[in-house]
């Protein structure tokens, strides 16, 4: 099955709903996520729109590794669990083995030389004729336990060669995107004078809200919007609207953490006001959906669109920060009981006129 393009983009959405709970299943989808963002990237080359298809295949590639390192993790949590237990159950594991071999050498007969006659011996038989299949049925439990134990390990082994290859395929291919973009010719011309006028706004404001306020209409934008978006990219949200965080600071949007280099894209069409960076911001795109509402997106890596471009939903808009590396990935263990770990956070922002809303009016509910 190929699905490059637009059919990826929705198969990725069909199999992001696939529930996967064990470490397992979740290597499964990884291993399904990566596999077809493998071909994609190998078929990018033909594709009519080459910037669409290589977006869909780093977005198939980063929630592969989403999914192998949750994964991995769950192994590794589970490999725990095992370990301690079988720990924990070495003498009884010992003498267990001792009174299955004792029983298996004397054979029922040792029943009747019990010293306090006949009567105690065959009541020592009695029991012993039970007590065998319990010792059994506690045997083969902690061979069960055993081969779990030899299934997750073998589990991390494989999960972590597939990661490596993951790190070395979407590394190539968030370079090919790259390339492709700043190839583009249908990007809107700058000018000298737009230029030095952005430059002297850079220079003069201290906020990025003092800086979005020069953008603002005096009629914000009303009207109902029915649609959702989804998050510009894949992660989760660690603070929301005016939640402060540890140094008591509260902003009028939300923080979403995400991994190193993920790519951002537009969740909805509109117009790039600004593109660029800005002190203490890092790159920051603000976005125009319609007259009066304005998308900022701030804590931004690479940039890739220019100041007045028309974009589309899912156009690649930036990259975030920092180089995955395969160092890095040794944190995976270290990450166990404490939640994935996470080195770049995205800031989301959404203004009507000069006033910042809620970013849950406009985003997944879930997100």
């Amino acid at each position: 099955m190929r699905l490059p393009g637009l059919a990826l983009t929705a198969w990725l959405g069909t199999l992001g709903s696939v529930a996967a709970e064990t470490p397992a299943e979740l290597a499964q989808v990884a291993s399904d996520y990566m596999a077809q963002a493998a071909v994609a990237l190998a078929e990018a080359d033909g594709a009519q729109d080459r910037i669409q298809a290589l977006t869909a295949t780093v977005q198939a590639y980063e929630k592969g590794l989403a999914a192998l390192r949750e994964g991995l993790r769950g192994a590794a949590l589970q490999e725990r669990v095992l370990s301690a237990r079988l720990q924990g159950h070495d003498e009884e594991l010992t003498e267990l083995l001792g009174v299955l071999q004792l029983i298996e050498r004397e054979g029922p007969a040792a029943g009747l030389l019990h010293p306090e006659g006949p009567l105690p011996a065959i009541r020592a038989g009695m029991l012993a004729s039970d007590l065998v299949p319990a010792l059994n049925a506690r045997a083969a439990i902690l061979v069960v336990e055993l081969e779990d134990l030899r299934a997750v390990i073998a589990l991390q082994t494989a999960g972590q060669t597939q990661l490596q290859s993951g790190l070395r395929d979407i590394r190539a291919a968030r370079l090919m995107l790259s390339e492709a973009i700043s190839n583009r010719t249908d990007l809107p011309p700058a000018t000298a004078t737009d230029d030095a006028t952005m430059q002297a706004l850079i220079n003069s404001t201290e906020t990025l809200t003092a800086f979005a306020d020069a953008f603002a209409t005096d009629s914000p934008w009303s009207g109902t919007l029915k649609e959702t978006w989804d998050l510009p990219v894949l992660g989760r949200v660690l603070r929301r609207f005016n939640e402060k965080d540890a140094a008591g600071v509260a902003r009028p949007g939300w923080v979403v953490a995400a991994e190193n280099s993920a790519v951002v894209t537009a969740p909805t069409p509109g117009t790039v006001r600004f593109a660029g960076a800005l002190r203490d911001y890092g790159g920051v795109v603000i976005l125009e959906p319609r007259a009066g509402e304005l998308l900022i997106l701030g804590g931004l890596g690479q940039v890739y669109v220019r100041r007045n471009q028309i974009v589309e939903t899912g156009a690649p808009l930036a990259l975030m920060g920092g180089v995955e590396s395969a160092t890095q990935e040794k944190l995976i263990e270290n990450s166990v009981g404490g939640g994935q770990v996470r080195r770049e956070t995205l800031y989301i922002e959404i203004r009507q006129g000069r006033d910042a809303i809620d970013p849950a009016a406009r985003f997944e509910p879930d997100a």
